[in-house]
């Protein structure tokens, strides 16, 4: 899988992790809900350049199991 797409993957999971995350947790107001949304879904392209591009699902995988090399 070309890295775009795993970018493009990753950010959309990313997003639904946000939405349902947010969902739960905030108050069914929709101000509420957007200023607890809002700041993560701009940081979540972030997230997922990190994982995709600087390899960071290997440091998380090194992290979760360091004894798998």
């Amino acid at each position: 899988m070309s890295h775009f797409r795993a970018f493009l993957v990753t950010l959309l999971a990313l997003d639904a992790v946000v939405f349902v995350v947010g969902s739960v947790f905030a108050p069914p107001d929709p101000v509420t809900q957007l200023l607890l949304v809002g700041p993560a879904l701009l940081l979540a392209p972030a997230i997922a350049w990190w994982l995709v591009y600087r390899d960071g699902f290997a440091r998380l995988q090194g992290a979760v199991d360091p004894d798998e090399e």
